[in-house]
């Protein structure tokens, strides 16, 4: 993408910070590839990035991530489809805290969220249609329906969806448990 002028600073920017500001950043790794062929990495790389959690079954551990892989792809997805190319100086921003993950997209919606669940208009209906040829979207409108399913189905706290006049952004917020070492260390 950065071979294209106009599209050089619409690269997905993932950002994980050490704490629950923005006063410490671990990692600022700007997205190199276009969207359609970068998903499946970039989407890979956020979720490794994310917070985990250690849960001990009959006899093993195993760690679980701290927000469900699906609300994540889908959020992403929508930030990607649904941003507006007009506006500058920004772009789709992933943001990593130690108690949640915003995800921004440049640009109003342009339906209100209270309807994101039961309403769909592409902002850019092209990079829709590509986007579901390749299997990234399906361009429906399920995708908020499932961020809301693995959030009922893990009991998280609900997205928090945020409009300012120059961009929308998705607050999911984590329930934070003690891991399992630390309960060990308090036990022990």
């Amino acid at each position: 993408m950065r071979q294209f002028e106009s599209l050089k600073r619409k690269t997905v920017r993932m950002v994980k910070y050490a704490g629950k500001n923005k006063l410490k950043t671990e990692r600022d790794v700007p997205g190199q590839k276009g969207y359609a062929v970068g998903f499946s990495g970039l989407i890979s790389y956020i979720n490794s990035q994310l917070p985990v959690n250690e849960i001990i079954g009959q006899a093993l551990r195993e760690e679980v991530r701290m927000f469900p892989e699906l609300a994540i792809r889908e959020l992403v997805a929508n930030a990607l489809v649904h941003q507006d190319f007009e506006e500058s100086g920004a772009s789709v921003m992933v943001e990593i805290y130690t108690d949640r993950i915003e995800i921004t997209n440049p640009g109003q919606p342009l339906i209100p969220t209270e309807r994101f669940v039961d309403e769909y208009k592409s902002r850019n209906e092209r990079l829709a249609d590509l986007m579901r040829r390749m299997g990234i979207c399906e361009e429906k409108g399920s995708g908020i329906d499932k961020v809301v399913f693995s959030t009922e189905y893990y009991q998280l706290p609900a997205p928090d969806f945020r409009v300012t006049p120059v961009h929308t952004t998705v607050v999911r917020k984590r329930e934070i448990y003690p891991t399992t070492a630390a309960i060990a260390s308090k036990a022990g």
